[in-house]
């Protein structure tokens, strides 16, 4: 039966069919709210948003035994504290929400260092919504991405020059193709570099004069002078689908720290980096923890603060406030640094032990690259709403994750993914959203 996934330019979206999956990624049905709800989910993630930079403050000011009490790899610890073209800890971003049996909003996950999920957001689900004649929630946001990358590419040239020499140099037709702006991810991983690719296109559909260029990670070098290209220049910018907490640790084939020796040289001003290395504070899932600490001093956030992290946040605890917290309660435990729901569980409390309630079962456990974890985090468990949606093999009862993107400090682009499982992993159908009339 032909649908809108038969309207999905492969080009862009290059992972609708997946190797491994019998079902196609997209789902055949669609998601609609009302418009008032798109409204809350912007607010909440904005909202949220400032209340975690003035968290990140802390952290920043904090001693360095703060970040390694939060399993902040050692040698990364140094890089975290550098001021960046847009004064922002993280750039591009994307809230994590999932909906509880009342259909009320709980912020579960921010993931602030190398956020996917983009093309169904600003690409497929204008299709889907277009196929069916339905309004879009997100028909203004492809535009705010190109506005917001035009904005962030100028941003960063005029930290590299100053604002005088810099409009100069925009006068000066032809200057800007000296200033090379590299997208980089590993290119044999479709998702990462259909991602990386339409993320490029992108600025350079908003910015034609920028020098984009694509380099795969497999093919990156280092040298005095930073990031060296084909044509013999260097690179001004570097956008990096790679995780932070993994690039951190990497080495040279001659055993030479490449990633301490990577940090250096952006310290040193030779590139700017598209996230900056400081959205891994963000990034670290005990963050969430130092927000609902500093939430329960009743002293740091302002009673507006207070009021969107009671609202919004699940109630996260760091892992030495375990023992202190209600027996016989459901709580989710997370590894600091795990990805794609990998070991993930559901336990339940009794004193200073705890009972397995619930795991998550992930098939593709050893494709998922992520940093082994010293540390894990709680949060309270969210009992969720449940919905009905159409995939490929037929119908399914599963749970919502919606997810909000952050422009810098603007929420843009709303998403949905759909899993049979309370617990969301790479299992998760990507439903389009449609505003209910």
């Amino acid at each position: 039966m032909k649908s809108y996934i038969d309207e999905l330019d492969r080009n862009i979206f290059n992972f609708v069919e997946y190797e491994g999956y019998d079902d196609r990624y997209p789902s055949l049905s669609m998601q609609s709210f009302p418009p008032e709800f798109y409204d809350e989910i912007r607010h909440a993630s904005r909202r949220l948003f400032q209340i975690f930079c003035k968290a990140a403050k802390v952290f920043q000011m904090a001693p360095d035994d703060f970040a390694r009490n939060m399993d902040m790899p050692e040698n990364l610890i140094p890089y975290l504290h550098k001021s960046n073209a847009l004064g922002l800890p993280t750039w591009l971003s994307r809230f994590d929400f999932v909906l509880d049996t009342n259909g009320s909003l709980r912020m579960v996950e921010l993931n602030a260092d190398t956020p996917c999920f983009l093309i169904e957001s600003y690409y497929a689900n204008e299709i889907a919504a277009n196929y069916v004649g339905k309004e879009n929630p997100n028909k203004e946001c492809r535009e705010e991405l190109r506005m917001f990358l035009k904005r962030m590419y100028h941003s960063v040239l005029s930290a590299k020059y100053g604002k005088v020499q810099y409009e100069a140099m925009i006068a000066n037709d032809g200057a800007l193709s000296k200033e090379p702006f590299v997208f980089s991810c590993f290119h044999d991983y479709f998702e990462d570099f259909g991602t990386t690719q339409f993320l490029m296109n992108e600025l350079k559909g908003a910015c034609p004069e920028a020098d984009t260029r694509f380099v795969s990670f497999y093919d990156m070098r280092i040298d005095d002078d930073g990031i060296p290209l084909a044509d013999g220049s260097h690179a001004t910018a570097l956008y990096r689908l790679h995780p932070m907490e993994l690039l951190i640790d990497e080495r040279t084939p001659d055993n030479e720290p490449l990633g301490e020796m990577f940090l250096d040289l952006y310290e040193a001003d030779t590139f700017a980096l598209f996230n900056p290395p400081e959205a891994i504070i963000l990034q670290n899932k005990s963050f969430m923890s130092l927000v609902y600490a500093l939430y329960l001093t009743e002293q740091f956030f302002t009673k507006p603060d207070r009021d969107i992290i009671e609202r919004y946040l699940a109630p996260s605890y760091f892992e030495s406030d375990f023992s202190a917290l209600d027996d016989g309660c459901l709580y989710i435990q997370k590894e600091i640094w795990g990805r794609e729901g990998r070991n993930i569980q559901v336990v339940e409390k009794y004193g200073n032990q705890s009972e397995l309630y619930m795991e998550k079962f992930v098939d593709n456990y050893d494709d998922i690259v992520c940093r082994d974890s010293k540390k894990v985090m709680y949060q309270d468990f969210i009992q969720q709403k449940r919905f009905t949606h159409t995939v490929d093999c037929g119908t399914k009862d599963g749970f919502l994750t919606l997810s909000c993107f952050m422009l810098g400090d603007q929420a843009s682009a709303v998403g949905c993914r759909f899993s049979p499982e309370e617990i969301a992993g790479t299992e998760a159908y990507f439903v389009p959203l449609l505003v209910k009339s």
